[in-house]
């Protein structure tokens, strides 16, 4: 290392591979000064010296300045360039006297509007009346202005080119390209130009490396300079078609490339008349050819970096807020609706509520109109007469084959029709306890349904919000993994980085396919880890509609290696335990056990419901507490018959692990943490009971090496004391030899004679390789 003092007196270290490049960009810029300064346009004008000094960043400008002083030094034209190089001053003169005003001096419109005042008035100056010509004068100012805009875009695009350049950038820097081009056009041997040469190099180079885009406007640039240096026009039509068409045929390789430009410039050469044309013109393109075809593969990475097409970077916020808000407006809306369904049900229930009167006045006219005693019984001993019809349906009530004996011996020994009255009340009050167990039926419903409104409001206000707090978008690492794909010749069309609400960054990119093509995924991995400076897994690759998809998700310190065992109550029976486990794509490992309530088929059907439903829920993104809500809420509504489960779930995060507990009427969750073993037991009440059910919850922080156990009811019958020595002792076995352990334990110990379902899930946190 080599200690630069600077006038402060501070030190700044520099290595010489720095120095040797920063030495080597200088150069490069005097040289490109150079080149431009001698670009002849019309055979008489050479504005693009002024436009390189003008364009060019002030770190550059000593060097710029120095390389088209020497252009325009030594003449390039018969009458020299004095003019030019008073003008170069002037630019110069200016550039300097505002240099501290960065967001003057680095304006592309400033910095073309000082060199149009300078080519212009140079001219004005220098020339007399008789040699002045206004029009001469204007086009060159223009030609000098224009070039100066483009390279000044040019040398503020560079710095960070290494991600791609917007088709803005592209056009400035292949017009500034074109204008090297045209300063290297009167170098040759018999007639080929070296620039035409280069030419064809570049636009072959721009279409395999940046694509139809960079092709077409590398082309374009390129015959627009052939033009204004005096080639002629189908030759320049030429140039421009082959950019066009060299990018289509990009994706079929360097030799099929190849052969798209030399069968249109002699086509195109063909059409101008001239043999000396075609054969300058095919011997041009066939060496600008070969000299992309020498392009080493090294090289072609680097100038990959320079002419590939900036990648979409994939920043949905204002869609993202715009969804958030119409998702939040629909919660809204069915919470409403779940409101006013419960208020109108009140209502009705009032007015269309059975009548217990009803079967009063039904039974009276049934059964006494016509008697002659009814004006008696009805008028004169109504209490006593309805207070018989009670006693008959009281006797309906509890199963008598007689009502008639629940009536009181007077009203037996006064009403001539007895039988019928009991007859009418037996079939009135049958009636009216169908229309109340209806009512209560249709209750019941109604009820289910207004609660399945809440649950759906309920996720899609947590919807809105997890999608209101989950996936910021980082830009910067988008660009740097896009960037050091190039390197492994991958270019990107469309890439988002983006950290979900854990902190976990996913990578996602769209790069375009390559015929032939082998992508490395542990180089990928490696150097998108190494760029953005985080740990990522190996990457998955898929492939649709002709593009490549590759997707990074952060590498996660943990692992979990879980075992299950299961024993049925009654042999080849169904078990009423189910059991799910899965990764839920956000960095967690997630088991759910169910016990459904009893034995057998419908225990089976219960649990195998409640845990399935549960885990789609999950994996859908919806919450815990409304996925239970909506859980609770279809089993009440699956059948007449009562039907229940427990629900039971271990949130692993891969990252912390850090684990959550949902008990919903679960047997006890064992957690050895640190080689002690601690419980986390359940107050709350299976689904399928109650509409209002929730979750005892609780959290625990875990490492690798701890263990977590969820069982059902059937595997803690004898306490839980004697599993707690067994998670203890246990140190090398595997989480299914703990499982199974357990399961045949709690088996053996079993002693009150009754069989139930017995299920274990073992969890042993492991360390990711």
């Amino acid at each position: 290392m080599k200690d630069i003092v600077k006038i402060s007196g501070k030190k700044e270290k520099f290595n010489h591979i720095e120095l040797v490049s920063a030495g080597a960009a200088h150069l490069l810029a005097a040289g490109a000064g150079f080149i431009a300064a001698r670009a002849i346009v019309a055979d008489k004008l050479l504005p693009f010296g002024l436009s390189f000094l003008a364009g060019s960043s002030l770190t550059y400008t000593p060097a710029a300045a120095i390389g088209v002083f020497f252009g325009y030094f030594i003449p390039a034209l018969g009458s020299g360039g004095f003019r030019y190089i008073a003008a170069m001053f002037a630019v110069l003169a200016v550039k300097l006297l505002l240099g501290g005003y960065k967001r003057i001096s680095q304006n592309p419109v400033f910095q073309s509007f000082i060199c149009l005042l300078a080519s212009f008035l140079t001219s004005a100056v220098t020339f007399n009346g008789l040699n002045f010509s206004f029009l001469n004068a204007s086009a060159e100012a223009l030609l000098a202005a224009g070039g100066a805009f483009f390279v000044c875009r040019c040398f503020k695009a560079l710095p960070t080119a290494s991600s791609g350049l917007t088709a803005d950038e592209l056009v400035a820097l292949f017009t500034t390209l074109s204008i090297l081009l045209t300063g290297i056009n009167d170098f040759g041997f018999n007639g080929i130009s070296l620039g035409h040469i280069l030419s064809i190099a570049v636009i072959l180079t721009a279409a395999k490396y940046g694509g139809t885009l960079s092709g077409s406007v590398c082309a374009i640039a390129v015959a627009l300079s052939l033009t204004l240096s005096g080639a002629p026009g189908e030759i320049a039509v030429v140039y421009a078609f082959i950019g066009l068409i060299a990018g289509v045929f990009s994706s079929f390789g360097k030799y099929v490339q190849v052969a798209v430009p030399l069968i249109f410039s002699l086509v195109g050469s063909v059409t101008s008349g001239s043999p000396i044309l075609i054969a300058q013109t095919v011997i041009e393109t066939a060496l600008g050819s070969a000299l992309f075809l020498m392009l080493p593969r090294k090289a072609g990475i680097y100038v990959s970096k320079l002419f590939s097409v900036y990648p979409k970077l994939v920043t949905p916020d204002g869609f993202k807020k715009s969804l958030t808000i119409r998702l939040e407006s629909a919660a809204n809306a069915l919470c409403d609706v779940s409101e006013t369904v419960e208020q109108v049900s009140a209502e009705l229930s009032k007015i269309n509520s059975p009548d217990f009167g009803t079967v009063i006045s039904s039974v009276e006219q049934d059964a006494c109109s016509g008697c002659k005693l009814r004006l008696h019984c009805w008028e004169s001993r109504r209490d006593s007469t309805v207070e018989a019809i009670l006693g008959m349906t009281k006797a309906i009530k509890e199963g008598s084959r007689s009502p008639e004996s629940g009536a009181p011996e007077e009203f037996r020994g006064r009403c001539l029709r007895v039988s019928q009255v009991a007859n009418a009340a037996y079939k009135r009050y049958s009636d009216y306890t169908s229309r109340i167990a209806a009512e209560n039926r249709i209750d019941e419903v109604r009820s289910v349904v207004s609660d399945q409104f809440d649950g759906i409001s309920y996720m899609l206000t947590e919807l809105a919000r997890d999608l209101e707090n989950d996936g910021q978008f980082d830009n910067s690492c988008a660009e740097k993994a896009a960037a050091a794909l190039k390197n492994l010749n991958i270019h990107t069309e469309e890439c988002s980085s983006k950290t979900d609400k854990y902190g976990r960054m996913t990578i996602e990119l769209k790069v375009k396919k390559e015929p032939g093509a082998v992508l490395n995924k542990l180089q990928i991995m490696k150097l998108i880890s190494v760029v953005c400076e985080r740990d990522f897994d190996v990457p998955t690759v898929s492939e649709s509609g002709g593009s490549v998809f590759i997707t990074l998700s952060e590498h996660a310190a943990i692992r979990v290696e879980v075992g299950i065992e299961q024993k049925c109550a009654i042999q080849t029976a169904m078990c009423g335990d189910a059991y799910k486990f899965f990764f839920d794509g956000r960095g967690h490992f997630i088991m759910v056990l169910s016990d459904g309530m009893g034995t057998g088929g419908r225990a089976a059907v219960d649990g195998a419901m409640a845990s399935g439903l549960m885990s789609r829920l999950i994996k859908a993104g919806f919450g815990y507490d409304c996925s239970l809500k909506i859980l609770n809420s279809s089993m009440l509504f699956k059948s007449t018959d009562e039907s229940l489960a427990t629900i039971d779930i271990a949130s692993i995060d891969l990252y912390t692990g850090q684990v959550e507990l949902y008990k919903a009427g679960a047997a006890p969750t064992l957690v050895r943490r640190a080689g002690r073993t601690g419980k986390a037991e359940s107050t709350s009440l299976p689904a399928g009971i109650l509409r209002e059910i929730s979750f005892d919850k609780a959290t625990v922080k875990c490492k690798i090496g701890d263990i977590v156990v969820l069982m059902s009811d059937g595997a803690v019958c004898e306490g839980t004391d004697w599993i707690r020595e067994e998670i203890e002792n246990w140190t090398d076995g595997t989480a299914e030899e703990l499982a199974e352990r357990i399961c045949e334990g709690a088996k053996r110990r079993r002693s009150d004679n009754h069989e139930d379902d017995i299920t274990v899930m073992a969890a042993i946190l492991k360390k990711s390789v």
